[in-house]
């Protein structure tokens, strides 16, 4: 039976595992680049839209809860990114007079962003969950 030599069994294996390494750590800081949103993974996302306040919690497999305060009403669904960077949440059990998906820009990028849209839809990102 043919042996390696451990200097050349060595090289075989470290090699391409190496590269296997190096490609995996570029591709993650590469993919979390483009997912929108990442500064939201723990932090609170509050909404307001037509004088109704929402809280929204996003999570990296897709997936968010939320609620309404002022009506102890629970949110909760999943969410996908379109390729203009839209939103779109499912929310599952639907929500009266709300199109499901409901999709559309997140306005803040950022712990303590505050951004309201031209229809005064505005949104608040706080640290944690609150």
């Amino acid at each position: 039976m043919n042996q390696i030599p451990p200097a050349k069994w060595k090289a075989s294996v470290l090699i391409p595992c190496s590269a296997v390494a190096l490609c995996v750590m570029f591709a993650v800081p590469v993919a979390a680049a483009n997912d929108r949103l990442a500064p939201l993974y723990g932090n609170t996302l509050i909404a307001t839209d037509g004088g109704i306040v929402s809280h929204f919690w996003y999570k990296s497999d897709h997936t968010f809860t939320g609620t309404v305060p002022a009506y102890f009403y629970p949110l909760k669904g999943s969410w996908t990114q379109n390729s203009d960077g839209t939103i779109c949440r499912n929310f599952d059990p639907p929500l009266p007079k709300v199109k499901n998906p409901d999709c559309g820009a997140i306005l803040v990028r950022k712990v303590g962003d505050k951004q309201t849209d031209a229809q005064g839809h505005s949104e608040t990102l706080v640290a944690g969950i609150k």
